[in-house]
C-alpha cells in the first residue's frame, strides 16, 4: 500500500518501455562521470538517456524514483552472488567459500563505486538486509562443514565482510589492493577458527 505522498512508480510492460528504462538507468552513471552528483537532475538524465522529460516521469516520478530503481538492483546482483556461492560451496575449505564470496562482493561494489555511494545516501537504506544476508549464507555454508559453537564467527563474520566491502568504495586504495587487504582481513579472522576447515 503506497501513501498518498509517495509518488507510483509505473512498471514497464512493453520491450519500448523497458528500452526507455534502462536508458534512464544507464543514464545515472554517465551523468556522474560527466557532470558530478551536483548536477543529476532528472532534466540531466533524461537528455543523458536521450528520451523526453516525459518518458522519464512515466516510470519515474521523480529523482529518488530512478536511484530506488537502482538500489532494488543492486540488492538483487548482490542477493544472486551470495545464492551462487551458496549453492556452490561443497568440497572447497570454508576459507577458500569465504575468500571468494568476498572477492565477488567486492567487485560488484567497486565497479562505479561513487554511483554506489550517491544511491546509497540518496535511498538511506542502511546495509542491515546485507548483513542479514551474509550471516544466512555463512550459516549454511557452516552448517554444511559440520562446524559448531558459530555463535561467535556468525557475530563477527557478517559484519567483517560487510565492513569490508562497503568500506572499500571510500578506499582510497586501488580496487585491486582494496580487494587484497579485504582478504587478508577475512583470511586473518578465520586462522583463529581452524574448526571452519
Amino acid at each position: 500500500m503506497h501513501s498518498a505522498n509517495k509518488p507510483v512508480r509505473r512498471t514497464p510492460r512493453q520491450y519500448r518501455s523497458h528500452l526507455t528504462v534502462e536508458a534512464v538507468l544507464a543514464a545515472v552513471p554517465l551523468v556522474l562521470k560527466r557532470h558530478g552528483a551536483g548536477a543529476m537532475t532528472t532534466n540531466r538524465i533524461a537528455e543523458v538517456a536521450g528520451v523526453s522529460i516525459g518518458s522519464l516521469y512515466q516510470y519515474f516520478p521523480d529523482k529518488q524514483a530512478v536511484f530506488s530503481a537502482l538500489h532494488e538492483r543492486h540488492v538483487a546482483d548482490t542477493r544472486s552472488i551470495l545464492e551462487r556461492h551458496a549453492a556452490a560451496y561443497k568440497s572447497s575449505s570454508f576459507s577458500a567459500f569465504a575468500v571468494a564470496l568476498v572477492e565477488d562482493l567486492l567487485d560488484l561494489h567497486s565497479v562505479d563505486a561513487e554511483l554506489h555511494q550517491l544511491i546509497a545516501a540518496a535511498t538511506k537504506v542502511g546495509p542491515e538486509h546485507f548483513r542479514a544476508g551474509l550471516q544466512a549464507t555463512f550459516a549454511e555454508a557452516i552448517a554444511r562443514c559440520g562446524a559448531r559453537e558459530t555463535d561467535r564467527v556468525l557475530f563477527v563474520l557478517p559484519n567483517l565482510v560487510e565492513g569490508l566491502v562497503h568500506g572499500a568504495t571510500m578506499s582510497p586504495l586501488s580496487a585491486r589492493d582494496a580487494k587484497g587487504e579485504a582478504v587478508k582481513a577475512t583470511l586473518a579472522y578465520l586462522t583463529a577458527h581452524p574448526e571452519l576447515g
